[in-house]
């Protein structure tokens, strides 16, 4: 009966947890964004899907399933899952078990022999009793380094859908520019015989045809370097989605029926559960305040119950007339003296919680900060997308008047040439700017978190 009250009073003694309050961040978000939007955001989770292209989508499957970071990732977080399992352990008594059998013998000159068997076998349970909470507090700190590890995953991922977007769109646009710059060559070569007629009539001179012929090479050098261009963004998109560059293919959409989605970014203190970085940087802060939990609990006493049974008996391979024994243990520990190492100990996680706590107010901060650029970004890359398409369309007549008033000889091949670079460069500027703002909706998309949410 007294074993009995023994193990139940020592289970009682577990459950009286002493923990320290937590430490936490009292950084305050903003009102509003600089750019006025909507009041609630809906981002969904595949957001890539508003650009309305088959080929991303098909593309952002496979990164998700073969690109090697994402592989690691998800390595990390199986482990993590794993010392989680390990650090639960900690709550259920450990035991073991032993059993063993011996014979000896031992023979004198003109003695008689002395022989001795013997067999065993017991078991032995150990449980240490969580008074202060240090399991509970390891234990939580496990659980904490694998949310953050989710977390890590969730950003990789995150990360990786942009850069794969982001990449394609690289390729649409030099594959676009590529075809703009043979458009100008031909416009060039047109020219160039243009200018050869003119010149074989008398009308010009031999200068004229050497300036033409400069522009037509120009055009010729630039559409080679747009190949690079193209075949280097193709070898880049290969092994973002886990591919060999040299045998990679992929079908291209059209560049300039792509979707310009319009995204609401919500409020800024909703951006705090639409980020992952920000998820694993509140989750360092309940790892840390459990460090300070633990570190306290290990100024305090610690008890282990333990208790052992078995039998034994002078035989060899057999428990003939065995011998039982039985016992329970309550053990106790304390430093008396450690001239305040164990506080020392305590106030360095105390110390290293408030770092932790700065850290992230700062991950908060950045984010704010990104997403008010990115904000910014996207609505001026609008407006600008806008006007350079009004500048190509003006370029363009510019151009065809100028064509004619050549033909016809009412200017000459100074102001021919300068249209016609006006135009090359208008649209091929058309094209960045087309990019610039899809790169700017992409980063958009990731910094707002990109449909992510957490659940704290």
């Amino acid at each position: 009966m007294r074993y009995i009250f023994l193990a139940v009073f020592t289970v009682f003694l577990g459950g009286c947890y002493m923990r320290p309050d937590m430490l936490q961040s009292d950084i305050q978000t903003p009102d509003e964004f600089s750019v006025l939007t909507s009041n609630t955001s809906n981002i969904s989770s595949l957001w890539w899907e508003n650009f309305n292209s088959p080929t991303l989508n098909l593309l952002i499957q496979k990164a998700t399933a073969n690109n090697p970071d994402i592989l690691i990732a998800h390595e990390n977080i199986e482990q993590a899952r794993l010392s989680l399992g390990i650090s639960k352990s900690s709550y259920w008594p450990q035991a073991s078990i032993s059993a063993g059998t011996s014979g000896s013998r031992n023979e004198a000159y003109e003695s008689k022999a002395l022989t001795s068997e013997s067999t065993s076998a017991s078991i032995r349970i150990n449980y240490e009793i969580d008074l202060w909470g240090k399991i509970a507090a390891n234990n939580e700190q496990a659980r904490a380094r694998f949310n953050a590890t989710k977390y890590d995953t969730d950003a990789v991922t995150l990360s990786l859908h942009a850069l794969v977007a982001q990449s394609y769109f690289n390729l649409l646009a030099a594959n676009e520019r590529l075809k703009i710059a043979h458009d100008n060559l031909n416009i060039s070569s047109q020219l160039m015989q243009i200018v050869d007629a003119k010149y074989k009539s008398g009308s010009v001179s031999l200068l004229d045809v050497s300036r033409q012929k400069s522009s037509l090479l120009s055009q010729q050098a630039n559409v080679e370097s747009l190949t690079l261009q193209t075949s280097q963004a193709k070898n880049a998109l290969a092994v973002l989605t886990g591919g060999i560059p040299q045998s990679f293919e992929t079908t291209l959409d059209s560049f300039w029926d792509l979707n310009l989605p319009t995204i609401e970014a919500g409020l800024p203190s909703e951006l705090l559960l639409n980020r992952p970085d920000i998820a694993r940087a509140k989750v360092n802060v309940e790892a840390s305040n459990a460090a300070v939990w633990a570190a306290n609990a290990d100024r305090f006493p610690s008890f282990s119950l333990s208790g052992s049974g078995g039998l034994s008996s002078d035989a060899l391979l057999s428990f003939k007339d065995p011998t039982s024994m039985l016992s329970l243990a309550l053990n106790a520990a304390y430093t008396l003296f450690d001239a305040g190492r164990l506080k020392d100990l305590t106030d360095i996680e105390i110390s290293k919680t408030k770092a932790v706590i700065q850290s992230y107010n700062k991950v908060i901060l950045t984010a704010l900060q990104e997403s008010d650029d990115a904000l910014l970004n996207a609505a001026y890359q609008t407006s600008q997308e806008s006007l350079q398409k009004q500048i190509a369309e003006e370029s363009l007549r510019s151009l065809n008047i100028a064509s004619m008033q050549y033909k016809h000889g009412s200017i000459d091949l100074t102001t021919l040439l300068d249209a016609q670079n006006k135009y090359f460069s208008s649209r091929d500027s058309l094209a960045m700017q087309r990019l610039n703002h899809l790169d700017a909706l992409v980063t958009l998309y990731k910094v707002l978190g990109g449909g992510w949410n957490a659940s704290f």
